[in-house]
């Protein structure tokens, strides 16, 4: 597994994710914004939150998955930061909030949808107390320090397997 195509793998994957995560919190705050001048409804921003957390839900768990099929390639330092933040992420219930209310129209168990009481559980159990300490710990563009957001995470791993195996912005943007 740790060979050069495979690191080339993972820092795509790396970037996307970043961009993702970045995306998910900065188009939310913008149109809270939007919201916040009655430029848009309560309607519209609701549907704005749930695509956004149920992007930001994916982008998550997609992070779990990305350890279990790249962590070999990680550095030894970042193990236990990943470790840790994957750790968070299972806490915060993303699997159950990714095949619960994102990614299916039916709950499995029940058959039937959700209520909007269940998917304001599932969505609580994700961002905690308040959105605003939900997309800090995700991305804080103010303060993206490592290991304080997902982002600096994510940025410094994938600059690492990029340093360690030499890959080139040009390998992983124009293939």
């Amino acid at each position: 597994m740790r060979n050069r195509n495979s690191a080339i793998e993972a820092v795509i994957i790396l970037n996307y994710l970043i961009a993702d995560f970045v995306a998910g919190t900065i188009v939310f705050i913008d149109y809270r914004e939007r919201y916040k001048l009655k430029k848009l409804s309560e309607i519209q921003l609701s549907a704005v939150e749930r695509m956004c957390f149920s992007h930001l839900a994916l982008s998550l768990f997609k992070l779990l998955e990305f350890w279990d099929r790249y962590h070999q390639l990680l550095p030894e330092s970042h193990h236990a930061d990943l470790k840790e933040l994957n750790k968070k992420i299972r806490k915060k219930g993303v699997e159950n909030f990714r095949n619960k209310v994102s990614g299916h129209i039916l709950d499995k168990e029940s058959k039937k949808p959700l209520k909007p009481s269940e998917i304001m559980n599932f969505l609580e159990e994700l961002i905690g107390e308040h959105a605003d300490t939900f997309l800090n710990w995700i991305n804080n563009p103010s303060n993206n320090t490592y290991p304080n957001t997902v982002v600096s995470i994510v940025e410094t791993i994938r600059n690492s397997i990029a340093q360690e195996y030499g890959i080139t912005e040009d390998e992983i943007i124009n293939i």
